[in-house]
């Protein structure tokens, strides 16, 4: 039992001894590494530890290659871009890093340093290597890169291939976020990193092929012609034409051509044109749209949609026939249609060449059933108005007024099945008043009274 004990003591003074002589080592370095960075520290996987802050910059800075040979590699929207270091002045901090490795340290307690010292033996630490550049040319690069990558995203869409309905998929849209890509940059590139993922966010289409699933068919079209050497109206039609362009209307849903145009203002685009103002013609801004109204408006019944509100010109347009016109004004004269179908219906529209074209496309009802437009038109001869007027000679006529037919115009909606009418409805009438013959008659001679 003695002879245990002695066992144990002397395990005991053993063990006190080497952590006297452990601790005595690392007092030992600590005191002879007062000033240099410890043992075990490493800047860029160079090590630097037991030397000085103004010698481990100097063998960093001749054992790194040049900046130039490195490049920043800023990531996202599934894009890299590669900016040479030397592009934005980029050098390497040799001596900051340095003194940021020894201050680490030197700044410790006392205990806290033995214990570093001995953990720096253990686990060897990798410092940073800063790096210094221009914040102006970083931004410029980043701009550049926003200018690169940001796209809108794009609807998915419908159109005719011969006489198939395809439809073309959705892309997805990207925005970088200047300003935090550019912090964000300066951020992990002044901590001595070269690689940075951009910050954005994905931008998603209104309209996906899930949608416009159901969609297997060109329900109707319809097309105006109209003068291109008008060029302030040609400009309305077309902007007009390309803001109704890849508009989808729901189930259940009421379209509204005004509500989907917006304000019709020099602001919004939108040039001086003729238009009509009362019973007479002057110009306005937006002069020409009411084409894209008219135009519209024959394709919706011929695509069997119902139409809710629909105003005429207070006189015959010449890009239609009689009683097919519509005008939309302000937002109090609109032309508007319910979609009563079960899937969607999408609108294209396209003015080029002079020509405006509007088709919908959706869900075909019934094979054999399609829409047709007619009109019954009747005229209405002049009347003749003769007025004497003394200031002619005796018997002499003169012709003041050649005098214009009026017509009454019945518009139709005739629905059909197998070629065979099965509905017809009055859609609009028009009535256009004659215009009198006038004729100015000299006195008649005398002895041809009766």
């Amino acid at each position: 039992m003695p002879l245990f004990k002695n066992a144990v003591l002397l395990s005991l003074l053993l063990f006190f001894l080497s952590v006297v002589s452990v601790l005595g080592a690392a007092v030992a370095l600590v005191n002879k590494s007062d000033g240099l960075i410890p043992q075990g520290v490493s800047i860029k996987g160079i090590p630097v530890g037991g030397l000085s802050a103004a010698e481990a910059a100097r063998k960093l800075e001749n054992s790194l290659a040049s900046p130039a040979e490195n490049n920043l590699i800023i990531e996202g929207a599934g894009n890299n871009c590669f900016i040479n270091l030397a592009d934005i002045d980029a050098q390497y901090d040799c001596l900051t890093s340095a003194n940021n490795a020894l201050i680490h340290y030197n700044k410790e307690m006392y205990a806290s340093q033995l214990i570093n010292v001995l953990s720096l033996r253990a686990r060897p630490v990798e410092k940073t290597l800063r790096i210094s550049f221009s914040r102006e040319k970083i931004e410029e690069k980043i701009k550049g890169i926003k200018d690169d990558w940001d796209k809108p995203a794009v609807d998915a869409s419908v159109t005719l291939s011969g006489d198939e309905v395809v439809i073309i998929p959705e892309t997805m849209g990207y925005q970088l976020d200047f300003e935090k890509t550019v912090e964000k940059t300066i951020e992990v590139l002044s901590e001595g990193n070269l690689q940075v993922a951009a910050v954005g966010q994905i931008l998603k289409p209104g309209i996906t092929s899930e949608v416009l699933a159901g969609i297997d068919s060109l329900l109707a079209e319809f097309s105006t012609t109209y003068d291109e050497g008008a060029v302030n109206r040609s400009h309305n039609i077309a902007l007009a034409s390309s803001t109704l362009n890849g508009c989808l209307v729901k189930q259940e849903e009421i379209f509204s051509l005004n509500k989907r145009l917006g304000p019709r203002l020099a602001d919004t685009g939108y040039l001086l044109a003729p238009v009509f103002i009362g019973d007479h013609l002057d110009l306005d801004i937006g002069g020409g749209i009411c084409q894209v109204a008219t135009t519209l408006y024959n394709a919706v019944i011929l695509a069997d949609l119902p139409v809710l509100e629909r105003a005429p010109h207070p006189l015959p347009v010449s890009y239609v026939a009689l009683g097919r016109d519509a005008t939309i004004a302000g937002d109090y004269l609109d032309l508007k249609f319910a979609n009563n179908n079960d899937t969607p219906v999408y609108i294209t529209s396209k003015a080029e060449n002079g020509t405006l074209t509007i088709a919908i496309y959706g869900q075909k009802k019934e094979n054999d059933r399609n829409v047709r437009i007619t009109s019954e038109k009747s005229v209405i001869d002049p009347e003749v108005v003769i007025n004497e007027d003394d200031s002619l000679p005796e018997g002499e006529i003169k012709e003041i007024n050649s005098g214009k037919p009026g017509y009454e115009v019945n518009v139709y909606k005739e629905v059909l099945k197998n070629n065979e009418v099965i509905s017809k409805t009055l859609i609009s009438s028009y009535y256009m008043e004659p215009e009198n013959r006038v004729i100015l008659m000299g006195p008649l001679p005398k002895g041809d009274e009766k």
